[in-house]
């Protein structure tokens, strides 16, 4: 059993696949149902049954009295429950799957008023050992995903600011070049010269506008507080209006666009 268990535990990928191998193995030795309590945050989850082949799952396994019971070898760390000294009146005998102090969950075996044989105790002990370390093994595993994640997100803010950057710095320059001109030379301009520099300053203010707001956008889209509507757009239309910023501003330079 404990060969087959590591092997299994081995093979097994994820959370729920490592807890699952873990009460199969637990039933084949005891021939008990299993009822296994995560623990996240030092808090029980959601419980998960397993009951023996041929056998319906028993709604008093997860009773309130037996949830407290489990609770309290969370909290406590040691073994509570039925053919025990603490809280023995339950009808399952709990343990902690445990790597030191730290709870992984807790494992309720349904005794049906049988005590453990001191092998069968000390085989039980071992798997939730093996249980225990491959609970945290995954545990590491997805914190270094995440951090993982993590990681590529703030290079992604990185490369996102360095690539905005001259976007930014290109309509404010002009911004400031043609307020700059029209402070000191305004009088010396006609009226058409002093409507295009205002229109041009208008149009680089709001590029800017939108500019800052799709910024926003992606913050919140990145945040998940943003629901989105997606519509089909011309990519002609998208690419002609990109060109249009970038001729005013390189009017020397020929830009060809070619659809795909």
């Amino acid at each position: 059993v404990l060969l087959d268990t590591n092997q299994f535990i081995q093979k097994a990928s994820g959370r729920t696949a490592i807890i699952a191998v873990t009460a199969g193995q637990i039933i084949k030795l005891l021939d008990q149902a299993v009822v296994f309590y995560p623990v996240a945050g030092g808090q029980l989850e959601t419980p998960q049954v397993f009951p023996k082949t041929n056998q319906h799952p028993d709604p008093a396994w997860t009773c309130d009295n037996e949830r407290a019971v489990a609770a309290w070898v969370c909290k406590n760390n040691k073994r509570a429950g039925a053919t025990t000294g603490t809280l023995g009146e339950s009808r399952g005998l709990y343990h902690a799957v445990r790597v030191n102090q730290v709870v992984y969950g807790v494992v309720g075996v349904m005794m049906c008023g049988e005590d453990l044989e001191a092998f069968q105790n000390s085989i039980l002990l071992s798997i939730l050992g093996e249980c225990a370390l491959a609970l945290e093994n995954d545990k590491v595993s997805r914190e270094r995903e995440q951090a993982a994640i993590m990681a590529k997100n703030e290079q992604l803010r990185a490369n996102l600011l360095r690539a905005i950057s001259h976007d930014l710095r290109t309509p404010l320059t002009a911004i400031s070049g043609n307020a700059s001109i029209l402070m000191a030379n305004g009088g010396d301009l006609s009226e058409t010269q002093k409507l295009r520099l205002e229109t041009d300053i208008h149009d680089d203010a709001l590029w800017l506008i939108n500019l800052v707001e799709n910024l926003l956008a992606v913050t919140r889209i990145e945040d998940g507080t943003m629901n989105l509507t997606l519509t089909p757009e011309l990519m002609d239309d998208v690419v002609e209006t990109a060109l249009t910023h970038l001729r005013r501003d390189n009017p020397e330079k020929k830009i060809l666009y070619q659809p795909a």
